[in-house]
């Protein structure tokens, strides 16, 4: 397996045990790419990731500071690619060409611009490919 990017719905499934299915298939998806060192995410998944959890946090038994601990925890064990003005403008003008919404666009343009095969996500047509990167959802038997 070569790096790939997981999407946000995922780290919330990680963090959420509400479906036990997904939480536990999202928490073995995580382990694994990050063992190998194959975890990538952009600097968008990691304000996703923290407002969502910061949202739903009191039900989740989670303040901010556990919040803030999470998100610096996967700061450290993953490559965290940035947005930039070229993503936004690969987003703008491929992936809406490809029926993306620009949020999921920047996604999409975040592992194409980094060369990632595999994005991790629930959100998207799985196996579906754009330009050599392919929509995995992990919770597909």
């Amino acid at each position: 397996m070569n790096s790939v990017l997981v999407d946000t719905n995922i780290f919330v499934y990680a963090f959420d045990p509400a479906d036990p299915v997904k939480h536990e298939k999202a928490l073995q998806l995580i382990e694994d790419v990050t063992r190998k060192g194959h975890l990538v995410l952009s600097v968008q998944i990691l304000n996703e990731l923290a407002w969502t959890l910061l949202r739903r946090g009191a039900g989740l038994g989670l303040g901010p500071q556990e919040v803030h601990e999470i998100v610096d925890e996967i700061i450290q064990s993953a490559r965290v690619v940035p947005l930039t003005p070229d993503l936004s403008l690969k987003a703008l003008t491929t992936a809406l060409g490809h029926g993306l919404s620009f949020w999921d666009g920047l996604i999409w343009a975040a592992a194409h611009l980094h060369r990632l095969s595999t994005i991790y996500t629930e959100d998207f047509q799985h196996g579906r490919e754009i330009e050599g990167v392919r929509f995995m959802n992990p919770f597909v038997d």
